[in-house]
Protein backbone atom coordinates (compact mmCIF):
# COMPACT_ATOMS: atom_id res chain seq x y z
CA UNK A 1 0.00 0.00 0.00
CA UNK A 2 1.07 3.06 -1.08
CA UNK A 3 0.81 6.64 0.80
CA UNK A 4 1.06 10.02 -0.77
CA UNK A 5 0.65 12.98 1.18
CA UNK A 6 -0.34 16.11 -1.23
CA UNK A 7 -0.66 19.75 -0.68
CA UNK A 8 -2.78 22.62 -2.46
CA UNK A 9 -0.70 25.56 -2.79
CA UNK A 10 -3.30 28.02 -4.49
CA UNK A 11 -6.03 28.68 -7.00
CA UNK A 12 -5.15 31.32 -9.68
CA UNK A 13 -7.28 32.90 -12.86
CA UNK A 14 -4.93 32.38 -15.73
CA UNK A 15 -6.57 33.86 -18.43
CA UNK A 16 -10.60 35.20 -18.71
CA UNK A 17 -12.30 35.58 -22.11
CA UNK A 18 -14.99 38.45 -21.69
CA UNK A 19 -17.14 37.75 -24.60
CA UNK A 20 -18.03 34.18 -23.32
CA UNK A 21 -17.06 34.36 -20.21
CA UNK A 22 -15.12 31.88 -19.54
CA UNK A 23 -12.11 31.62 -17.24
CA UNK A 24 -8.93 29.48 -17.00
CA UNK A 25 -8.23 28.74 -13.39
CA UNK A 26 -4.78 26.72 -12.51
CA UNK A 27 -4.92 24.90 -9.07
CA UNK A 28 -1.30 24.52 -7.88
CA UNK A 29 -0.45 21.14 -6.07
CA UNK A 30 2.34 19.72 -4.26
CA UNK A 31 2.55 15.81 -3.71
CA UNK A 32 6.29 15.64 -3.68
CA UNK A 33 6.74 17.22 -7.34
CA UNK A 34 4.93 20.51 -7.97
CA UNK A 35 2.10 19.57 -10.42
CA UNK A 36 -0.47 21.98 -12.09
CA UNK A 37 -4.00 21.16 -12.85
CA UNK A 38 -5.56 23.68 -15.38
CA UNK A 39 -9.18 23.84 -16.25
CA UNK A 40 -10.94 25.60 -18.77
CA UNK A 41 -14.50 27.25 -17.41
CA UNK A 42 -17.46 28.79 -16.96
CA UNK A 43 -18.46 29.27 -13.18
CA UNK A 44 -22.45 29.02 -13.32
CA UNK A 45 -22.68 26.91 -9.82
CA UNK A 46 -19.49 27.01 -7.68
CA UNK A 47 -20.33 24.56 -5.39
CA UNK A 48 -21.01 21.72 -8.11
CA UNK A 49 -17.56 22.64 -9.86
CA UNK A 50 -15.58 22.59 -6.63
CA UNK A 51 -16.96 19.18 -5.92
CA UNK A 52 -16.04 17.78 -9.42
CA UNK A 53 -12.69 19.59 -9.69
CA UNK A 54 -11.36 18.25 -6.60
CA UNK A 55 -12.79 14.54 -7.37
CA UNK A 56 -10.99 15.05 -10.88
CA UNK A 57 -8.28 15.92 -9.02
CA UNK A 58 -8.42 12.35 -6.82
CA UNK A 59 -8.46 10.51 -9.65
CA UNK A 60 -5.57 12.21 -11.99
CA UNK A 61 -3.64 11.73 -8.57
CA UNK A 62 -4.19 7.97 -8.09
CA UNK A 63 -3.83 7.57 -12.29
CA UNK A 64 0.02 9.30 -11.80
CA UNK A 65 0.63 7.45 -9.01
CA UNK A 66 -0.63 4.06 -9.43
CA UNK A 67 2.02 1.23 -8.27
CA UNK A 68 2.49 -1.70 -10.78
CA UNK A 69 3.51 -4.54 -8.54
CA UNK A 70 2.63 -7.81 -9.77
CA UNK A 71 2.25 -8.86 -5.78
CA UNK A 72 -0.84 -11.28 -5.52
CA UNK A 73 -1.92 -9.39 -1.97
CA UNK A 74 -5.11 -7.81 -2.25
CA UNK A 75 -3.76 -4.67 -0.98
CA UNK A 76 -0.64 -4.53 -2.87
CA UNK A 77 -1.86 -1.85 -5.71
CA UNK A 78 -3.80 0.07 -2.94
CA UNK A 79 -2.73 3.94 -3.24
CA UNK A 80 -4.04 6.51 0.02
CA UNK A 81 -4.03 9.91 -0.87
CA UNK A 82 -4.24 12.03 1.92
CA UNK A 83 -4.51 15.84 1.82
CA UNK A 84 -2.19 17.91 4.28
CA UNK A 85 -5.03 20.45 4.46
CA UNK A 86 -8.64 19.49 5.66
CA UNK A 87 -10.79 18.67 2.62
CA UNK A 88 -13.99 20.56 4.28
CA UNK A 89 -11.72 23.79 4.36
CA UNK A 90 -9.79 22.93 0.79
CA UNK A 91 -13.44 22.53 -0.84
CA UNK A 92 -14.76 25.79 1.41
CA UNK A 93 -11.73 28.26 -0.23
CA UNK A 94 -12.11 26.08 -3.47
CA UNK A 95 -15.73 27.37 -3.54
CA UNK A 96 -15.71 30.63 -1.98
CA UNK A 97 -12.45 31.00 -4.36
CA UNK A 98 -14.98 30.31 -7.70
CA UNK A 99 -17.87 32.27 -5.96
CA UNK A 100 -16.03 35.36 -6.09
CA UNK A 101 -14.24 35.07 -9.50
CA UNK A 102 -17.97 34.64 -10.85
CA UNK A 103 -19.12 37.97 -8.67
CA UNK A 104 -15.81 39.41 -10.32
CA UNK A 105 -17.40 38.84 -13.72
CA UNK A 106 -20.91 39.45 -12.90
CA UNK A 107 -19.84 42.78 -11.51
CA UNK A 108 -17.29 43.70 -15.01
CA UNK A 109 -20.40 42.85 -17.19
CA UNK A 110 -22.60 45.23 -15.09
CA UNK A 111 -20.53 48.13 -15.04
CA UNK A 112 -19.87 47.58 -18.65
CA UNK A 113 -16.36 47.73 -18.33
CA UNK A 114 -14.35 47.57 -21.35
CA UNK A 115 -13.02 44.21 -22.47
CA UNK A 116 -9.30 45.18 -21.51
CA UNK A 117 -10.43 46.64 -18.20
CA UNK A 118 -13.06 43.53 -17.33
CA UNK A 119 -9.71 41.13 -17.92
CA UNK A 120 -7.59 42.78 -15.77
CA UNK A 121 -10.08 42.63 -13.04
CA UNK A 122 -10.45 39.04 -13.05
CA UNK A 123 -7.06 38.03 -14.58
CA UNK A 124 -4.30 36.99 -12.00
CA UNK A 125 -7.08 36.42 -9.30
CA UNK A 126 -5.66 33.95 -6.65
CA UNK A 127 -5.97 32.58 -3.30
CA UNK A 128 -3.26 30.94 -1.50
CA UNK A 129 -3.44 28.12 0.77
Amino acid sequence: MKTIDVSIKSFEVKDFDPQTSYVKIQLLVDDGSQKALVKHLEIKDPQQLATDWFKELRQKLKDSHKPNSLDNHPLANALVIRFKQDEDVILERLTRFLGQVSERIRSGKLAKLSYLDWQKKVVGFSVKL
